[in-house]
């Protein structure tokens, strides 16, 4: 093998294998944000959920890493998560983090060196902010994109340390601060990205209010 060639083998063997998480419902009409749709009606709330479905595939479909979906009852096959480009599986636990931490585990078993998982409810996510948080575990054991409810529409690790999914009250303003106490705890670092909103309720939708009908 030349000198070039070997030098390129070795810079491919260097560089991390990485995997984007994906955790989505399944887009099933009154299953879908409930919490929206307590004042906007169950249809429209569907209407929304798809809408961010399709803004999920366009900000991941694109990035160089593997990239896998996790449904929460069943895998379908459908216009949105193409077979040719994402793995899809079911989400394993009983509770939020739970799933979280199987999936994530699943992924490390697998031989990634970066995880990194997002939920599919941020409108304002963009493919630049998921690529800077790959670049984020470059140096830094955990990467967290706060949400401005206290949680986060994103976690990522290089590490195998998985308290942070334990022992949480999911869909509270303590989530995210909990986490990092978690990290921070255990002697591991962590980078953040900016501070967006997820759609959980009315007053969250934004430029989506034009779905509503």
């Amino acid at each position: 093998m030349g000198k070039m060639a070997k030098a390129r083998t070795e810079k491919l063997s260097a560089m991390p294998k990485k995997i984007l998480i994906i955790f989505t419902k399944n887009p099933i009409l009154g299953k879908a944000k409930s919490r929206l749709a307590e004042t906007v009606g169950q249809h429209n709330a569907l209407l929304v959920f798809k809408e961010l479905l399709a803004h999920t595939v366009s900000i991941t479909a694109h990035i160089e890493c593997e990239k896998r979906v996790y449904f929460s009852d069943e895998i379908v096959d459908n216009s949105y998560f193409s077979d040719s480009i994402y793995d899809k599986r079911i989400q394993k636990g009983n509770d939020l983090g739970e799933r979280m931490r199987n999936a994530c585990v699943e992924a490390t078993d697998d031989g990634f060196d970066q995880v990194v998982l997002i939920g599919s409810d941020c409108y304002e996510l963009t493919q630049s902010e998921i690529e800077k948080a790959f670049s984020i575990l470059t140096h830094s054991d955990f990467v967290f994109g706060p949400a401005q409810d206290g949680g986060y529409y994103l976690i990522g690790t290089r590490t195998t340390f998985t308290k942070v999914f334990d022992n949480k009250t999911w869909s509270t303003s303590t989530v995210l601060y909990e986490a990092i106490r978690d990290v921070e705890g255990a002697d591991l670092s962590h980078g953040e990205l900016a501070t967006l909103s997820d759609v959980d309720y009315e007053g969250d939708l934004g430029e989506l209010k034009y779905l509503l009908q």
